[in-house]
C-alpha cells in the first residue's frame, strides 16, 4: 500500500495558512463592557467608586474606555466574566440578568471567537430617576 500525497496547497486559501490565534482577556472585557451597555436598564458598569475612578481616568486621560466592573478569566478560547452593574430604577433585575446572559456571551462569540463559560452578575447599585451616572462616553464636563 502506498501513502496518498497530500492535493497541492493553495496560497489563496486562507484555510491552508496555519498558525495560531490569541484573543486577550482585554479584548474580552471591552466586549463585554459594550454589549453590556446595549442592554436597556443598565446604568453604568461597576459600583459607584468604580465609576467615580473611570470618571477621573476620563477626565486625566480622555479615555472613554470605561470597562470598570469587568473581571474576565481566560482559559484558553473560553473565558469566565465577572460582571458588575448598576441597575435604573424600575428595571427589573431579573429581567436583565437574563438578557445580560443571552446578550453578553453571544456578543463575545461573535466578536472574540471566545465562548462564556460562566456570567456571574453582581448588582452593584439602583440609579434613581434624575440621578447622574458617570457616563464614560459622555464628554467631561467644563470646568470654571
Amino acid at each position: 500500500m502506498t501513502a496518498a500525497t497530500p492535493p497541492p496547497v493553495n496560497p489563496l486559501d486562507p484555510t491552508a495558512v496555519t498558525g495560531t490565534t490569541e484573543v486577550l482577556p482585554a479584548v474580552v472585557q471591552k466586549v463585554v463592557a459594550y454589549a453590556t451597555r446595549e442592554i436597556p436598564g443598565i446604568a453604568g458598569l461597576g459600583g459607584t467608586t468604580a465609576r467615580a475612578v473611570g470618571a477621573v481616568r476620563q477626565t486625566l486621560t480622555g479615555s472613554t474606555e470605561n470597562v470598570a466592573g469587568v473581571r474576565v478569566e481566560m482559559d484558553g478560547d473560553t473565558a469566565v466574566v465577572g460582571l458588575d452593574v448598576a441597575i435604573e430604577y424600575g428595571a427589573g433585575a431579573r429581567e436583565l440578568t437574563r438578557a445580560l446572559r443571552r446578550h453578553v456571551p453571544e456578543a463575545v462569540d461573535q466578536i472574540a471567537g471566545v465562548r462564556v463559560t460562566e456570567l456571574n452578575i453582581v448588582v452593584t447599585d439602583v440609579v434613581l430617576p434624575g440621578a447622574d451616572v458617570e457616563d464614560p462616553a459622555a464628554p467631561p464636563a467644563a470646568t470654571v
